[in-house]
């Protein structure tokens, strides 16, 4: 499977989708929890999550030569606090940072590090009883962190919403623009459908999941996550791994790294507390990709690959925390 959608490519109808979850479930998580606010003040919410997770290592290719073995050590934070400005519209200001570090064989060249730290602004905005939807900008720095300079500035746009066509079933579609990708406009549909009292099917990307809830505090389930995204590679990458300008691999200095890892798995969701719940999963990783190639838009003057070939994964383990006040 080749896949370059963004880890960030549905979050936002996915987020959409839990206001609007809120709406369906009669509840309303945007009134502060301790004490009614003043009609002077501005209702705030604020969520927060934090996960990491480990991938084993797995044989890596370029074409047909193998490179080794490569493992990846995952971390994501991300705080989001909104303020709701009148009824139906919301402002969200926050912050999401992203590191994945690999474990590389030695003269394999793929970066050690890609990461992002980047501001979060956007807005929820619902239209009428039925839609809800998000606009957000995510400005900040995604690269390989050696060297950080302008061009590791990127700025990509999610926009999402959620069609509430009853209690049981919400359509969701989201949408990415992220210019420096290999794929610069990205867009796909999803659908959240609970077809029995304790079963939900969630066909929502970066993770689609069929879920069982056992008890109000804990729900099992099994399903599948795409992380990825784009990073700007350094001035001289290309020249400290051997692929500068003279070699017969062309041009790898200040390029761009589209990064893929697709995992299948089963794990559980524990509300132990209101506010707070504990994610722990487990499972295989089928499929990584490193697409390396120029700062063009949607067109390659040339494109490297580095993957694993179907059959030479590795077992992952992830967990998180999360919560919403």
């Amino acid at each position: 499977m080749k896949s370059n959608l963004p880890s960030t490519l549905l979050a936002a109808a996915f987020c959409s989708l839990t206001a609007l979850s809120v709406r369906a479930d009669g509840k309303d998580d945007i009134t502060p929890t301790v004490a009614a606010p003043e009609e002077t003040n501005i209702p705030v919410s604020q969520e927060f999550t934090m996960e990491g997770s480990t991938t084993g290592t797995s044989i890596t290719k370029q074409g047909n030569a193998s490179l080794g073995g490569v493992s990846n050590t995952n971390s994501h934070f991300n705080y989001v606090v909104s303020p709701q400005i009148k009824d139906g519209f919301l402002l969200r200001f926050g912050m999401d940072t992203e590191r994945n570090s690999f474990g590389l064989p030695s003269g394999a060249p793929l970066p050690n590090t890609l990461q992002s730290v980047n501001a979060i602004i956007g807005a929820d905005i619902a239209i009428g009883d039925k839609i809800i939807t998000r606009v957000e900008l995510h400005p900040g720095i995604y690269s390989d962190f050696v060297n950080v300079t302008g061009n590791d500035f990127d700025m990509p746009v999610q926009i999402g919403g959620t069609y509430l066509y009853s209690e049981n079933f919400q359509i969701i579609l989201g949408l990415q623009i992220d210019l420096k990708s290999n794929y610069p406009v990205i867009g796909l549909p999803g659908f959240r459908w609970q077809f029995a009292d304790k079963w939900v099917l969630s066909a929502i990307p970066p993770k689609p999941q069929l879920q069982f809830e056992v008890n109000k505090a804990l729900t099992l389930y099994t399903g599948a996550e795409i992380l990825a995204g784009t990073y700007q590679l350094n001035d001289d990458f290309g020249t400290n791994h051997g692929h500068g300008p003279s070699t017969t691999n062309g041009q790898f200095n200040n390029n761009i790294c589209d990064f893929t890892e697709f995992r299948v798995g089963a794990g559980f969701t524990w509300n132990f507390t209101p506010n707070l719940k504990l994610d722990v999963s487990g499972g295989y990783v089928p499929y990584r990709e490193f697409d390396i190639h120029p700062d063009q838009i949607g067109y390659d003057v040339h494109d490297t690959e580095f993957h694993n070939s179907l059959g030479d994964g590795a077992p992952y383990a992830e967990a998180g925390i999360s919560g919403s006040f």
